[in-house]
């Protein structure tokens, strides 16, 4: 897998809610407004299933449809925290998306299991939510 194209970071993103955030990554999937309704209706169901805040300040959105054209993780570091994400989680700094493409190969869904794995790691995690340079950022990402 080509690590430069897997893993997208945006950094300083003056995104102020998680509809904002949502609507980012709907952009990200497909320019076609139906498909991005559909993948912002898909990334509040999935939240409606089970909180997806993965440490503190740390949401992972994740999402497998028919819209995503190629799998990925996007990193996305906003400028300011949102601080109110829904009714129990607050103080957001960072989004970790996975977007799965529907029938996506066995070898890419284990490259994400392997990255997934890696967030179980609590120094790894807070290393993740303080880096604010985004070259630094693809280092410590591309370093697992």
């Amino acid at each position: 897998m080509d690590n430069n194209s897997f893993y997208h970071v945006y950094v300083d993103m003056d995104l102020k809610t998680k509809e904002d955030v949502y609507s980012f990554i709907s952009s990200l999937v497909s320019n076609d407004e139906a498909s991005q309704k559909e993948t912002i209706q898909q990334l509040n169901q999935r939240e409606q299933a089970g909180s997806t805040l993965i440490a503190e300040h740390v949401m992972l959105p994740h999402l497998e449809s028919t819209h995503i054209k190629k799998s990925e993780i996007v990193f996305i570091r906003l400028a300011e925290p949102i601080q109110t994400w829904d009714a129990e989680t607050e103080d957001i700094r960072l989004l970790i998306v996975i977007l799965l493409k529907e029938n996506e190969s066995a070898q890419i869904k284990k490259d994400i299991a392997a990255f997934t794995r890696t967030l179980a790691d609590d120094d790894y995690v807070n290393q993740l939510v303080t880096i604010q340079d985004k070259d630094m950022l693809y280092k410590v990402i591309k370093k697992y």
